[in-house]
């Protein structure tokens, strides 16, 4: 990952280095600098003499805009500061945004396209130029209803819509040391504009602001704790993924092969079922051309010893019946019975041996069933642990050992998109995750 380096002097002649700099193809110009020649890159370095107004406009301009980890000015006394100023007047003055100032019943019936004024960050905050949207399309729904953990949207005037994106830093706040301008960044909350501010501690440094970064920061991180904190799999375990070829459950099924488990994969489709072989899994089920209860009872007899369930309703109960004596269930969701999206005709309830499956996941319950644990809390009490978990899921995916797949069958484009975004993932034929580039 390349870091842009800023030196500044003082001299007349700014102007012209400058412009031959902006001017230049920096990846040839640039390639091997410092290093004796040869073919590795290394870091830019930018010389700018006494440089005027128009100058720290373009220098912004082009900081903002630069594919690296950060950009760093070396100068006299006050220069990062200068150049942080100059860099917020870059803001516009307006963005746009998706808000909503009701509840509704669905996201579609609730979404307003509004201008807002952009402020300059206050103290620990940055304002993130966003690339990439991730779209939850039950968990946008249940905010646009202010239902279970959005219950409160129904007493306030207006609300943000949006939940996980990537970004480039387009300004920080005062007391803001650990982020620079020009940085690529994931975030939480907001998503669904075309700037946010969020609390700088909230953001998490990526190499690029990618669809794929969008894709580990919750879909990913979720499997990741639930699989390695909250129920850690264990070598030679059966483990069954539901909704396998979704967004959080492709990146189960990797996470589960990777700790040594025998995957079971659920999916809807032959195209589904050959990208989890792909991805390696050991059984994938199509439930469209096999029945799910008879291939665990003629297949697996010794029965799953634990379950990363995302589908709830019939299905549910088929994992909850093959369960071991000691088994553990995972519950992420559970999509089949959501009343807003074309999967939930004709899917049935859960016995009632367990809480309906709303009140287990948004009361993020932990139930025993006899020796059984039935998980509706996925998320680990360990902050340092849950950490560690995000930050090993990066380094994997960026040492290859796991893929971040990317729903390709649509492309979404611009923030007019984002609700059909949301209907398109709740349709149930969505390979990967689904993202909106802003």
């Amino acid at each position: 990952m390349h870091c842009l380096t800023v030196c500044i002097f003082t001299n007349p002649l700014a102007s012209n280095i400058l412009h031959t700099l902006l001017s230049s193809d920096l990846n040839e110009k640039f390639h091997g600098a410092g290093t004796g020649g040869g073919s590795t890159p290394v870091s830019f370095r930018w010389i700018l003499l006494a440089p005027d107004q128009a100058e720290w406009s373009q220098l912004a301009e082009a900081v903002h805009s630069y594919p690296s980890k950060g950009a760093c000015c070396v100068g006299g006394q006050g220069t990062m500061e200068t150049a942080r100023t100059a860099q917020q007047v870059q803001l516009p003055k307006t963005y746009r945004r998706l808000v909503a100032h009701r509840t509704g019943h669905s996201f579609r019936d609730v979404a307003v396209l509004e201008e807002a004024q952009l402020q300059a960050p206050g103290p620990g905050q940055v304002v993130i130029k966003v690339t990439y949207a991730g779209i939850n399309g039950g968990c946008e729904t249940f905010r646009a209803r202010g239902e279970f953990a959005f219950a409160g949207n129904k007493s306030v005037d207006s609300f943000l819509l949006g939940a996980e994106g990537a970004g480039i830093i387009a300004a920080v706040g005062p007391d803001v040391d650990n982020l620079k301008v020009g940085q690529h960044v994931t975030f939480v909350g907001g998503a669904f504009g075309e700037y946010v501010t969020a609390k700088a501690a909230t953001c998490w440094p990526v190499q690029q602001a990618l669809p794929e970064a969008v894709a580990l920061t919750i879909s990913g991180v979720t499997a990741a704790a639930a699989l390695e904190v909250t129920s850690p799999v264990q070598a030679g375990e059966i483990v069954m993924v539901t909704a396998a070829a979704g967004g959080t459950g492709h990146f189960g099924v990797q996470l589960a092969k990777l700790a040594g488990a025998h995957v079971v994969a659920t999916c809807g489709g032959p195209h589904k079922a050959e990208v989890l072989r792909d991805l390696g899994a050991d059984r994938v089920i199509d439930y469209k051309s096999e029945d799910v209860a008879d291939v665990l009872e003629q297949e697996y007899p010794q029965c799953i010893d634990l379950a990363y369930e995302g589908v709830g309703g019939q299905l549910r109960q088929t994992v909850l019946d093959n369960l071991t004596p000691q088994g553990r269930m995972l519950c992420v969701g559970y999509i089949s019975e959501y009343p807003h999206t074309d999967a939930a005709a004709g899917a049935a309830s859960t016995s009632g041996n367990l809480p309906p499956a709303e009140e287990l996941f948004w009361q993020q319950r932990t139930v025993q069933r006899g020796e059984q644990t039935i998980f509706g809390n996925v998320w680990p009490k360990d902050r340092a642990a849950m950490l560690q978990a995000k930050q090993r899921l990066f380094d994997r995916y960026y040492g290859g050992e796991i893929k971040a797949l990317i729903d390709k069958s649509q492309q979404f484009k611009g923030i007019d998109s984002v609700v059909d975004a949301i209907e398109y993932m709740l349709s149930g034929v969505t390979i990967g995750k689904v993202v909106v580039e802003m």
